[in-house]
């Protein structure tokens, strides 16, 4: 039964968890994002509020009833009282309102701009992160590591921060952040930040020395210290995965597997068979399944480098009917994200700044009947991309040659990956993965 209720103290209440979350106008929020905080309520108050009953609440589905007496002690709880009547008590924010979200640590870096020619011409965008257990189909994505470019007002030489691994390869990995912010005085709040994602931030005490946090992905992040909303000090923390790591993205914790699991003679795949071993639901909301190939790599730069792959979708019952997949180029400081669906979904895909609802994005839509050929070519600062051999994008970027880091493929539903050949654009083949399998 529905309970009568204070309008405005439920939007109170919603604006708080808004304010805790950093997500930006709830009317741009995608059903994933509705997902991730239906996992986030479920970790914090152990309630699952599902995204239908979230999206009533916030107004984006029409429903003329009032929320129920769970509903409202819930959402109380999740931003730090007892029930809905401690909150209407209370008539305050929750000292919680401003704490960032669990330490999942997804590997994307700094937000940067690039020129995009020809499909799109004369267009700058601003390329922007896909957030780890929260990754979305986005587009191709460029990231690079920089301070925030707000007027600063704290002086960030009177802070330290630094941090070590307490494992050198693999996950899930501790990372001990030793930090000093005694000169932040109050109402100044601290936040560790573990990478570009506001929402994988901790507040942590002014007068301590010490905040662990775990990272449950492999991967290159820039992990900060913040005070209020600006960066004083950051640092680069390189999380490596020991070769190939598969794994099924779950909230909190990932399900890993075997790099023996997903190798067969002649290419690389999970299969839904032992997906299911594990009691993992394929529907009515398809996993996310990577395979993570993140390390030490040599001399490949960014400034004379091809990336060639071939890959496929193989599931798409149910709601992975537009078999969204993504593949990753990761680099020391920059990420490229190449997000594809079939054709008929490709409104859902983002590209930058460019939305499939408004441009064409259709080259990101392919036939996953049949392996994918994807060619990423950088040379000086110039990308081109190719799909199955055609020209998709050009883009020209203000890159300074970094090294590269690793890769990952991620499939909802599952995937396989046939090849990957890395070279210079001389010829000389500098990586060459074909997962035949040795005698």
């Amino acid at each position: 039964m529905g309970l009568e209720t204070d309008d405005t103290l439920v939007q109170k209440c919603l604006l708080l968890i808004q304010k805790e979350l950093g997500w930006g106008d709830v009317k741009d929020w995608s059903t994933r994002d509705f997902e991730a905080l239906s996992n986030r309520i479920m970790e914090k108050t152990h309630v699952q509020l599902s995204v239908v009953t979230l999206k009533r609440v916030w107004g984006r589905i029409r429903y003329e009833s009032k929320p129920t007496v769970t509903t409202l002690d819930t959402l109380a709880q999740y931003v730090g009282f007892e029930n809905w009547r401690a909150f209407k008590q209370g008539h305050a924010e929750s000292k919680t309102a401003l704490l960032g979200g669990p330490d999942t640590g997804e590997a994307t870096n700094e937000k940067w701009s690039v020129n995009v020619p020809g499909r799109v011409k004369r267009k700058a965008f601003t390329v922007f992160a896909v957030v780890g257990l929260l990754f979305a189909a986005a587009g191709v994505v460029l990231y690079f590591t920089s301070f925030d470019t707000a007027k600063p007002h704290i002086d960030p030489s009177r802070f330290s921060f630094s941090s070590k691994k307490v494992v050198d390869v693999g996950v899930p990995n501790t990372v001990i952040f030793d930090y000093d912010a005694k000169a932040a005085k109050p109402p100044d709040s601290v936040f560790i930040q573990q990478t570009w994602d506001k929402r994988l931030s901790k507040m942590v005490a002014r007068d301590q020395r010490q905040h662990t946090s775990i990272y449950y992905h492999p991967g290159f992040f820039q992990a900060k210290l913040r005070i209020n909303d600006q960066v004083v000090r950051q640092h680069e923390l390189f999380i490596k995965s020991n070769g190939w790591l598969p794994l099924v993205d779950l909230s909190p914790v990932p399900v890993y597997y075997k790099a023996a699991d997903v190798m067969n003679d002649g290419y690389m795949s999970l299969p839904i068979e032992k997906i299911k071993l594990n009691n993992i639901a394929m529907q009515p909301t398809p996993p996310w399944v990577g395979y993570y190939n993140v390390g030490d790599f040599g001399d490949i730069m960014s400034n004379d480098f091809i990336f060639e792959t071939e890959f496929k979708n193989e599931y798409n019952d149910g709601a992975a009917a537009c078999q969204h997949s993504e593949v990753h180029v990761l680099f020391q400081g920059a990420t490229m994200v190449i997000p594809f669906s079939i054709p008929g979904c490709v409104s859902e895909l983002n590209f930058g700044d460019m939305s499939g609802k408004k441009l064409d994005l259709s080259p990101l839509g392919v036939d996953f009947s049949e392996w994918v050929n994807v060619k990423v070519s950088v040379q000086d600062s110039l990308v081109h991309l190719f799909v199955n051999g055609k020209k998709a994008f050009d883009m020209k970027v203000d890159l300074h040659p970094i090294r590269f880091a690793g890769m990952i493929y991620r499939f909802q539903g599952s995937g396989s990956v046939n090849f990957i050949r890395i070279s210079k654009h001389n010829g000389d083949v500098t990586y060459d993965e074909n997962f035949d399998l040795k005698e």
